[in-house]
């Protein structure tokens, strides 16, 4: 008789079932194995999920008298205990709120995840839970106005201006593949306080039409100078008095203002900033929220920087692997786009399929006659890059192939191995977006086509 492979909880379940008139189930199978009546006789794993398999024999083995016990203990449970739907049910309470409560009063979730019905019976009778967890619920401003003050919203946002109410926290919310933004979060107890505040008509506030001046208006006198403009405004008026450019940015997450400003010789340091905040009544207010200095402002300045004339080249290579020999080269010059070096390198070596795809390059282009090795290459870009710093997209990548050229081919002292004469173009240009991830370069994997792209995002990073 031919032996049979090992199988899963689910049928070795059914086979158990049918032989013994049992109402087996696949836990059933799992407590055996708790118990010792059974071994695992392998593993199968899919999705990162383990499952045990046991051998048919092993199932065929176990009597009446072994299983009986498993199944009363499994329904004895199942009686005394709650799914946690039904539980939270029971609680007058939602189920991710029933797993707060359960986590703060320390009850744990039994087999199956489900709750011991004593725990549950306990909890329901505790006639003020279900109420302060429902005045614990979170809304956003557009719920706590609609839907807990009935009235538009430009009512609830003056109030949380006049600081009646303010965010419990801030939920952050992914926003297309490189953006979060922070939605504030009011507590619902909070928000239905403000019904019971004395001078407030919320009939007349609710009744008051679209256009008209809210009715709040006239209790807070009148809309304050927001956070917002008190800060646009100092900048402003510190820019002018010193003839530079004051930049400023909301930043949801951490709720705070940073602020930068342009360099310039003879210039306000952050000491001369930090003094003009200070001797500013209405914005020193704010002083706990604002930042001097930025990533963002930090970017602008590299960007301004390595655009102005005769500063710095673009270059980016292609390679016939990843980090292979050099088979495609191009430089530019930053400032005015003009290309300096743009020319197939023969490397002397096999392109990779893999590298092949990305950048479409042959081994019969870059063997063609005509086409120079590297040390002619080198030369040329000895010359075309001396005084300049060097921009790539991703400079660590490209010097570092460039170097393992040099060195295949004995050019053992050169600058362009020295990381003092490189800069990198894609960590200011993922700062200057508040990327949390870094952005590709998004050019179309030719050597100008990138150095091209790369200058185009230092043209969008030089403005605020």
């Amino acid at each position: 008789m031919k032996k049979e492979h090992p199988v899963g909880a689910v049928r070795c379940a059914a086979r158990l079932a049918e032989r013994t008139g049992l109402a087996v189930e696949a836990a059933d199978i799992d407590a055996l194995l708790r118990a010792g009546a059974l071994q695992v006789a392998d593993v199968y794993t899919k999705r990162g999920r383990r499952y045990d398999l046991f051998r048919p024999e092993h199932i065929d083995a176990l009597t009446s008298e072994q299983v009986t016990p498993v199944i009363d203990e499994r329904l004895a449970w199942v009686a005394a205990s709650l799914a946690p739907e039904d539980a939270a049910a029971a609680v007058g309470i939602g189920v991710r709120e029933l797993a707060t409560v359960a986590h703060d009063r320390q009850i744990e979730r039994g087999r199956f995840g489900r709750y011991a019905r004593a725990d549950i019976e306990a909890l329901a009778a505790e006639e003020d839970l279900a109420e302060q967890v429902r005045l614990d619920r979170l809304v956003t401003a557009d719920q706590a106005a609609t839907e807990l003050l009935d009235c538009a919203r430009r009512h609830f946002d003056i109030a949380v201006e006049a600081g009646w109410v303010a965010p419990k926290l801030h939920h952050h919310k992914e926003v297309g593949r490189y953006r979060t933004v922070a939605v504030p979060l009011y507590r619902t107890g909070d928000v239905e306080a403000l019904r019971e505040l004395p001078d407030i008509d919320w009939e007349q506030v609710r009744a008051c039409p679209k256009g008209e001046k809210s009715p709040l208006l006239e209790i807070v006198g009148g809309r304050k100078a927001s956070r917002a403009q008190v800060i646009r405004a100092f900048l402003q008026g510190f820019g002018a008095d010193h003839h530079i450019e004051m930049w400023g940015w909301w930043v949801q997450g951490p709720d705070v203002w940073e602020i930068d400003w342009e360099r310039i010789p003879g210039g306000p340091t952050k000491a001369d900033v930090e003094a003009a905040i200070e001797a500013n009544p209405v914005l020193r207010q704010h002083r706990d929220v604002i930042q001097l200095h930025s990533d963002v402002g930090a970017a602008i300045r590299f960007a301004r920087a390595m655009l102005a004339p005769g500063a710095a080249v673009i270059l980016d290579t292609e390679t016939t692997d990843l980090y292979g020999a050099v088979c495609e080269i191009a430089v530019i010059d930053a400032c005015t786009g003009k290309t300096l070096l743009d020319t197939l390198v023969n490397p002397g070596r096999p392109i990779e399929p893999g590298a092949a795809a990305i950048h479409g390059l042959t081994d019969e282009q870059v063997t063609a006659p005509g086409v120079p090795t590297w040390p002619a290459v080198y030369k040329r870009l000895l010359r075309i890059t001396k005084g300049r710093t060097i921009l790539a997209y991703n400079a660590n990548y490209d010097r570092h192939v460039i170097a393992a050229d040099c060195a295949h081919h004995g050019i053992t002292r050169t600058r362009l191995t020295r990381s003092a004469h490189w800069a990198d173009v894609m960590i200011p240009r993922t700062e200057h977006a508040r990327s949390y991830r870094w952005l590709p370069n998004g050019g179309g994997h030719r050597a100008l086509g990138d150095t091209l792209t790369t200058r185009e995002h230092l043209q969008r990073m030089t403005a605020p």
